[in-house]
């Protein structure tokens, strides 16, 4: 059966022994719980991880003016961008100096950005199967309290999301995106200085 968000909530709810839902606009305390924390649970964990499927990439939009300081350009982030993986072939690890984030915008010297970013997907025909898992451990543990008042249950749930679903999904994922290795030279601290002393 094809995951929707109420499947999603319903598989939550399973693990606290509570009633399922039939849809997130009930008025029942189930559904209220799910309903507040479904889409910041959902962006959270987007957030937290290099999901192959979250994966976009694009042509960031210059803005005309420049940053007040410190960057030559800036650059607005899409709307449905969570996480800037990315910018012209540089990671977020790689060459620090090279971008930051600041007030919506990607702030640097490049005059143009091509980038890989999370995006916020909301189609669940599109979630990966152990980020459906670590989504209803994740939103269990949060509407946990609120429905059966046991923060023990809580925290077993967190514990299983951060030591075996996170860590399984994670693994599965990596196997499936290998990165473009760049030439030693490319990332070399030793070569940029020279370069830049030039």
């Amino acid at each position: 059966m094809a995951a929707t968000e109420t499947t999603i909530c319903n598989l939550a709810l399973g693990k606290l022994g509570a009633a399922k839902i039939t849809s997130l606009s009930e008025t029942s305390p189930e559904a209220m719980a799910c309903s507040l924390h479904y889409e910041q649970t959902r962006d959270e964990i987007l957030r937290s991880h290099r999901w192959n499927f979250a994966i976009v990439r694009a042509e960031f939009s210059r803005l005309s003016a420049a940053p007040a300081f410190g960057w030559a350009y800036q650059y607005q982030l899409p709307v449905d961008c969570l996480r800037v993986l990315q910018v012209n072939g540089y990671a977020e690890t790689e060459q620090v100096d090279n971008w930051e984030i600041e007030g919506g915008k990607l702030l640097t010297d490049e005059d143009s950005v091509q980038a890989k970013y999370i995006s916020r997907v909301t189609d669940v025909s599109l979630f990966d199967p152990l980020f459906i898992e670590a989504l209803s451990l994740k939103l269990g543990a949060k509407i946990c309290v609120p429905l059966t008042g046991s923060d023990n249950r809580a925290n077993g749930l967190l514990t299983e999301y951060e030591r075996v679903t996170g860590p399984r999904a994670r693994r599965t994922n990596a196997f499936e995106a290998h990165e473009k290795r760049k030439a030693i030279w490319v990332t070399s601290d030793l070569v940029q200085s020279r370069a830049v002393r030039r």
